[in-house]
């Protein structure tokens, strides 16, 4: 665990960090003993054909009919001494409440929980988690990634009693399954998705990713610092283009999401870039940030970010108060972001590594 602010008494971390484990390990393993099929992996890949929209850290979205019904949801206010995490549990049940109507449901949230929200060095628990339920086939999923406690990736394989068959779909700070025939199954959804497949189902002709979500300094995209390549290729399918240490795969949204490696660890993920608006990056005063935003934007939402680099692509910003394990970047030309981007400070150690890496991905 990392060291508590001043006053911040231990068993409150402990306390927080054993909640989280548990919802954790009861959402990862509670396989159904009477389900007709064995639960089998999933990658988080979103199954419907539907836009994601973005509730924030509120419960409302812009078309709340829609169906299927696809989600963001930041839950990155789960503080203490602002009573955030207070405000996050009396506004999750309107936010199941949403979903339980509908025949087809997709959610992706960001959770971080914290003594101060301001200092990252308080943070207890963090993991993006996508969870999906499908009232036609009775399946349904949840994957986590980038999940530690107290600053540590934490693995669910190391709790008590985690079958040892599901070890291949789990690793340090990720993993997930669907499970199949345990969702009650209603006619009118079984009608709706054999009348009109199209409208329900995502397409899996289209090479292009449906990934959209969270920013974190983990990793993103169903994309974690230090993946291998083949682990990669696993979850996301064939890229775009391949060429040297980098993959290259288009989004459906706009732009292109780059998984590269290092010249010292080519076959290890150590930066990922999005040049799309899909991806969010959280700040101060819950402002937010994507490809598109203005510097000033940038500014508000992130007062420490401090230019490293400067060049004929623009400038890079890099965000302060970063985990160990990886840092966030920002790109912005003419006044406006154009990319970001998480990576590995312990495998590019130098500004001009960066740099190099940052001009090949974009």
């Amino acid at each position: 665990m990392r060291g508590t602010a001043a006053g911040q008494r231990p068993s409150v971390t402990r306390t927080l960090a054993f909640v989280v484990a548990v919802v954790l390990a009861s959402a990862l393993m509670s396989t159904p003993a009477m389900a007709a099929a064995p639960p089998t992996p999933w990658n988080g890949a979103n199954p419907f054909n539907c836009t994601i929209q973005n509730a924030g850290q509120g419960t409302t979205v812009p078309d709340p009919g829609a169906d299927p019904y696809c989600v963001y949801f930041d839950k990155t206010n789960q503080n203490v001494t602002e009573l955030g995490l207070i405000t996050f549990l009396t506004e999750e049940p309107a936010r199941t409440a949403a979903a339980g109507p509908k025949c087809f449901y997709f959610q992706e949230d960001h959770w971080r929980g914290s003594v101060i929200q301001s200092d990252q060095q308080t943070v207890i628990y963090e993991f993006v988690g996508h969870y999906f339920f499908n009232k036609a086939t009775g399946d349904g999923g949840v994957w986590v990634t980038g999940f530690t406690l107290g600053g540590q990736t934490f693995d669910p394989r190391d709790l008590p009693g985690f079958p040892a068959q599901y070890d291949q779909d789990f690793g340090p700070g990720t993993g997930g399954f669907i499970t199949h025939n345990d969702v009650p199954a209603d006619p009118s959804c079984v009608a709706q998705a054999s009348q009109s497949p199209g409208s329900v189902y995502a397409s899996q002709a289209s090479p292009c990713l449906s990934a959209h979500g969270a920013v974190t300094h983990h990793g993103f995209a169903s994309v974690g610092l230090g993946a291998p390549r083949a682990r990669v290729r696993k979850r996301l399918g064939q890229p775009q283009s391949a060429s040297g240490r980098l993959l290259r795969y288009c989004l459906r949204s706009g732009g292109s999401l780059v998984i590269a490696g290092s010249r010292a660890s080519p076959h290890h993920t150590t930066l990922v870039l999005a040049t799309g608006d899909a991806f969010t990056l959280s700040g101060r005063g819950r402002r937010t940030v994507i490809v598109g935003s203005t510097l000033a934007d940038l500014h508000a939402a992130f007062p420490g970010a401090k230019r490293t680099l400067h060049g004929g692509h623009g400038s890079v910003f890099r965000l302060t108060g970063q985990g160990r394990r990886g840092a966030i970047v920002v790109g912005v030309a003419h006044g406006r972001v154009t990319y970001l981007a998480t990576y590995d400070p312990s495998r590019i150690r130098s500004n001009r590594a960066l740099a190099g890496l940052l001009r090949q991905a974009q």
